[in-house]
């Protein structure tokens, strides 16, 4: 009886969790423009651009680990809370579309000073999750995971 189903359903299956094909697509397009957006009103800390990205469930998972919801997220990036924030290189991006969201991922690297007062350059891989409302894109989820540097040049002589 699972047998007959299975040969019914594995099709049905793999359609739906098979990625649009690699190449950018128009709808990729538009979840990498929202991507964009995101990204520039947090770093002009302007809350009502960002807000505009935003899904009402939206959360955010910091490089800590840290889970924040869409209130809190736009709380960090109210005026009065800007610093200074380092350049931010973004690259690596790939974009994978399924029926209703896509997924963005990208390398995100900022270089840091030392107290010694050199400088160290730090990376973290994000991922963007968007659903499509219409022909709109809003961000549900956005997750920032650290990337380990490679290991500390050794002092020491041989």
């Amino acid at each position: 009886m699972i047998a007959r189903h299975a040969a019914f359903l594995l099709p049905v299956v793999v359609a739906t969790a098979a990625p649009v094909a690699a190449q950018r697509t128009p709808d990729a397009a538009g979840l990498e423009r929202v991507v964009d957006r995101f990204n520039a009103a947090r770093g002009a800390f302007d809350p009502a651009a960002l807000a505009a990205t935003l899904a009402p469930g939206f959360e955010e998972i910091s490089p800590g680990g840290d889970i924040d919801d869409r209130a809190r997220v736009l709380g960090f990036y109210a005026a009065d809370q800007r610093r200074p924030a380092p350049a931010i290189e973004r690259d690596e991006r790939r974009t994978a579309l399924r029926p209703g969201f896509g997924v963005t991922t990208e390398r995100v690297s900022f270089r840091i000073a030392r107290p010694d007062g050199t400088t160290a350059t730090r990376s973290l891989r994000a991922r963007y999750v968007g659903l499509r409302r219409g022909a709109d894109w809003l961000l549900v989820s956005a997750q920032y995971t650290p990337i380990p540097s490679g290991p500390a040049p050794s002092t020491s002589a041989k």
